[in-house]
C-alpha cells in the first residue's frame, strides 16, 4: 500500500510494498512526517545500514533479533527486545540473524528525506508543528545506549528520550495478547506535534477523526483504518485519534515516536524510563517555527 495522501491520517503497510531500497543484504523502507523518518530494514544476517556524520542521536528497535551497533569505535551487540541509542556521527546497525529492525531518525538527516516515497508530503509545513529542538547533553556524554525491554515489570511505561525525540510503547512490551474491547479505547489529540505509530506486531485498527471547523464543507468522514505487521500510522494536530488492536490470541503492539521530545510525558513522575540519562530542561525549549 504506497503511502496514503488526501486523507486524515497518513498509512502505509510496508507488507503490500516492495522495498524502497535493497542493498548491503537487506531490504530498507522509509516515511517521513515533517519531523521524523522511520526506516524498517529486513534481511539475512550481516545486513546493514550506514550513516556518516548523523546530526544527532538516532533510535534503533531490535525487538525480535538480534543487532550489532557500531559507532566510532564502539560497537554493541544488542539482544532481542531492546532500544538502543546511538550517538551521532558515523555508525552502522548490523542484523546478527535473518529478521528485521525499526530504525527512527529526526529531520535534521535530512538527507534520509530523499529516500522517502513520501518526500513531498510536506512540501508545504504543517504551520502549527513545533520544529525539532535539541535538549541538553547526555550525562556522562554521548555514548550507545542499550535499554532491555524485559528489565521493567509488563505493564509499567515504557517510554524512552534521547535530546532530540522519544519513543513510547502504548501498550508496553511484549504486546498485547488479545484484542482492545470497544468499550475501552483512548481518542485524544496533539496541538503541536506528530505522532508516527510502528506497528511491530498484530493487527491493529487506526481510529482518526478532524474536528469540524465553520466551513462544512470542509468537513471529512471519520476514518477506521486496519493495518498489520510491518505498518505505519501517522496522527497529524489537531486531529483525534486511537489505536485499537484487534489481534485475538496472538500479539498486537505498537510503539511510538515523537519529536522533539514531548514535555508532558518528560515532566510526569515516574513516566520516562532512561530519564536520569538526559536531563531535562528548566522550562520548555523554543524553537523559531518555518
Amino acid at each position: 500500500m504506497p503511502y496514503t495522501k488526501g486523507l486524515i491520517g497518513t498509512y502505509r503497510r510496508l507488507y503490500e510494498d516492495p522495498p524502497d531500497e535493497s542493498h548491503d543484504g537487506g531490504q530498507f523502507w522509509f516515511h517521513r512526517t515533517q519531523n521524523m523518518i522511520a526506516v524498517y530494514m529486513a534481511g539475512m544476517p550481516g545486513a546493514k545500514f550506514r550513516r556518516q556524520e548523523n546530526p544527532d542521536e538516532y533510535f534503533v528497535w531490535p525487538l525480535f533479533h538480534r543487532a550489532r551497533v557500531t559507532a566510532g569505535d564502539a560497537s554493541v551487540d544488542v539482544p532481542a527486545g531492546s532500544i538502543v541509542i546511538v550517538p551521532p556521527g558515523d555508525s552502522s546497525i548490523e542484523l546478527l540473524e535473518e529478521g528485521h529492525v525499526w530504525l527512527g531518525f529526526t529531520s535534521l538527516s535530512s538527507d534520509l528525506i530523499d529516500r522517502c516515497p513520501n518526500k513531498s508530503e510536506y512540501d508545504t509545513p504543517l504551520a502549527h508543528v513545533t520544529p525539532v529542538v535539541t535538549w541538553p547533553e547526555p550525562v556522562g556524554g554521548y555514548r550507545i545506549r542499550v535499554y532491555n525491554l524485559f528489565d521493567l515489570p509488563a505493564g509499567k511505561p515504557q517510554c524512552y528520550v534521547h535530546r532530540t525525540a522519544m519513543t513510547n510503547f502504548g501498550y508496553g512490551f511484549p504486546a498485547f495478547s488479545h484484542a482492545k474491547p470497544d468499550t475501552d479505547l483512548s481518542p485524544h489529540f496533539h496541538d503541536d506535534f506528530e505522532q508516527i505509530s510502528l506497528v511491530h506486531s498484530g493487527t491493529h485498527v487506526y481510529h482518526m477523526r478532524r474536528p469540524w471547523g465553520r466551513d462544512g464543507t470542509k468537513w471529512m468522514p471519520d476514518e477506521h483504518v486496519v493495518i498489520s505487521t510491518p505498518g505505519i500510522a501517522v496522527a497529524k494536530p489537531p486531529d483525534i485519534h486511537t489505536i485499537q488492536v484487534v489481534s485475538n490470541g496472538t500479539p498486537g503492539g505498537v510503539l511510538d515516536f515523537f519529536s522533539p521530545v514531548r514535555w508532558d510525558y518528560s515532566t510526569r513522575k515516574g513516566m520516562v524510563t532512561n530519564s536520569a540519562d538526559y536531563p531535562v530542561p528548566s522550562e520548555p525549549p523554543t524553537a523559531s517555527r518555518p
